[in-house]
């Protein structure tokens, strides 16, 4: 009933609209910064005009996705390309740009990245005086996705090359996932605003934040998996992994629609594309030293004392934290055994959910719940770890605004792989007063 309601006064025009009101502060507040007001306010007029009137209600398939990609431009790309070519030599940006610019140069010098600590490079200076242990200066805590897609770029010798130029074709490739989720023209749009041009993910992408390289291939392999691709699916599931460890919480779910909706074959296909692309980009890393590897990308977050990762955010510990319970940022807490029955909890109610009949907006949910258990007892909630969380929440709430599973058809259900489609031909070649009136 309320979702009925907001689909007749609210839909994804409103959505769009509200989510544009917000995003042009940003892109004022952007161009402020650099001394380029005039073009911050002309970008946000130009952004709402446009919105007003190329996704109003009756306007073609055409004028909506010209609307969104301008808007995608004039939001997202426009704002952090002037930042990008206005950047300084050697800028301190943020973190996960200089430390995957250090562990990119190490690379190139034959050298691990995840052995040694990082003291003497750009990452010193983004640290603030106020942090008494520099624990980001001990080692590599990214998989190494990131730092071998900079590779190329830290070829040039470039002192303004660092990784924060590859957030434009990181967008691009980013709404290109996002629109690819959908199945129809409605779909497509719905799942393009709720990703990529909500304020959340925009905060995120102006301050480097580096989701986008996990997200995009994320996206990409729920994609394939919809349109019965498996190999494909796991192997952008794998690439997503390989460039950052929140992937992770992709695959108890989507394990879950394969063992639900994929047969045996297929199921073995995805399972492939995983593993090949892991193996590829992540095995010579972990054969390189395992130890160092582990250390960095896992331990770091889970461990305790001055060398690991201090409680920090508004989780259960940062809460804590400030209560005095827990005496410092670098104390140990049992998180494991507060996020993994949670967890379990969390999966078991989806898997009987979804069992009954798996619907994307459901998944999308579920998966936003669970983000939750994972990184609100964690050590860390970090304001993109709390954003990935929200927007897996909006995505399901746009999705379902656009009733986004597709009425079974005669030939079967376009979103239900060809093994259960079949079932549906059957029941409907041999029983034709089943049929759907027409």
């Amino acid at each position: 009933m309320v979702l009925a309601v907001l689909r007749r006064y609210l839909g994804v025009q409103g959505v769009l609209l509200a989510f544009v009101a917000v995003d042009v502060i940003g892109v004022v507040l952007v161009f402020e910064l650099v001394r380029l007001d005039w073009i911050g306010i002309a970008a946000a007029v130009v952004a709402v005009l446009i919105t007003v009137v190329g996704f109003r209600t009756g306007s073609s398939e055409r004028a909506r996705l010209g609307t969104l990609a301008a808007l995608v431009f004039l939001l997202l790309f426009l704002p952090l390309a002037t930042v990008v070519i206005l950047e300084p030599a050697n800028a301190a940006v943020i973190d996960g740009v200089l430390l995957n610019d250090a562990a990119a140069d190490r690379l190139l010098s034959g050298h691990d990245p995840y052995v040694g600590d990082y003291l003497n490079t750009q990452m010193r200076a983004f640290y603030l005086s106020d942090v008494p242990v520099n624990f980001g200066l001990v080692r590599m805590v990214y998989m190494p996705g990131m730092a071998l897609l900079d590779v190329p770029l830290r070829l040039l010798h470039n002192s303004h090359a660092n990784l924060s130029w590859l957030f434009l074709p990181g967008l691009v490739a980013l709404a290109a996932a996002a629109w690819s989720l959908g199945l129809r023209p409605a779909e497509k749009q719905a799942t393009l605003i709720a990703v990529v041009l909500s304020p959340i993910f925009q905060e995120d992408y102006l301050y480097l934040l580096n989701d986008v390289f996990f997200l995009a291939p994320a996206l990409a392999g729920i994609a394939f998996l919809r349109r019965n691709r498996p190999l494909a699916a796991g192997a952008m599931l794998g690439l997503s992994l390989a460039m950052k460890q929140q992937a992770v919480l992709f695959l108890p779910l989507l394990g879950l629609y394969a063992l639900l909706n994929l047969d045996r074959r297929s199921q073995l296909r995805m399972a492939a594309g995983f593993t090949a692309v892991l193996a590829v980009l992540v095995g010579p890393f972990l054969l390189w030293d395992p130890k160092a590897f582990v250390s960095g990308t896992a331990a770091f977050f889970y461990g305790s004392g001055v060398d690991s990762y201090p409680i920090r955010g508004i989780g259960l510990q940062g809460l804590l934290l400030r209560a005095g319970v827990i005496p410092n940022r670098w104390d140990a807490f049992p998180s494991a055994q507060i996020q993994v029955p949670l967890l379990v909890i969390v999966l078991i109610f989806a898997a009987r959910d979804l069992r009954r009949g798996w619907r994307w907006p459901r998944f999308w949910f579920w998966l936003g719940l669970e983000a939750l258990a994972v990184f609100a007892f964690g050590r860390v909630l970090a304001p993109n770890y709390l954003d990935l969380c929200l927007a897996f929440f909006l995505v399901a709430f746009a999705s379902a605004l656009v009733d986004e599973t597709p009425a079974p058809a005669v030939v079967g259900d376009v979103d239900r792989p060809p093994r259960l489609g079949g079932v549906i031909r059957a029941t409907t070649e041999h029983d034709p007063g089943d049929l759907p009136a027409t």
